[in-house]
């Protein structure tokens, strides 16, 4: 971009984008720039690609230790940085119970979902066969014996 070169004359450097920049300075971008910046990349070149950043993953935390070591029994004798160790311990457990939590709660939520789903699904393939059945009863109203509907008859010369 010619934003971020250095200009060869003077009357370059004193010259002024729209954006109030002049050339050869560095400008930080916001979020908005990079939105800007994105769309009007696409705008100029909608042939290419448009690469859409993958929804945000799940933190996983790592499992607890297999084997701890420096396990203490009682206060008496503990040292000084054993207390940081000990809380950064349990912070870990902690982080670690509360994504177990929720994950059963999303995917209690999911099955909630899927529940609700299913039973609207079933209730709406209900009112579609009453409905079919209706249109069928009243087409079958409207056959003649002769096996003539009435759009038929009203076609006829």
């Amino acid at each position: 971009m010619s934003r971020y070169r250095k200009p060869d004359d003077e009357e370059a450097v004193n010259s002024v984008d729209p954006e109030g920049i002049k050339r050869g300075e560095y400008k930080k971008m916001d979020t908005y720039d990079f939105v800007r910046r994105d769309i009007e990349r696409f705008v100029t070149h909608p042939e290419e690609a448009i690469i859409c950043p993958e929804l945000l993953k799940s933190k996983d935390v790592k499992p607890p230790p297999d084997f701890v070591r420096n396990v203490w029994g009682s206060a008496a004798g503990v040292g000084s940085g054993d207390f940081h160790i000990y809380r950064g311990i349990r912070r870990r457990e902690y982080a670690r119970l509360e994504s177990i939590e929720n994950a059963a709660e999303e995917e209690r939520l999911n099955r909630e979902f899927q529940e609700r789903q299913r039973m609207l699904d079933e209730i709406s393939a209900a009112k579609t066969a009453k409905k079919r059945q209706k249109r069928q009863k009243k087409k079958s109203k409207h056959i003649d014996k002769s096996g003539k509907t009435k759009t038929d008859e009203s076609n006829a010369p």
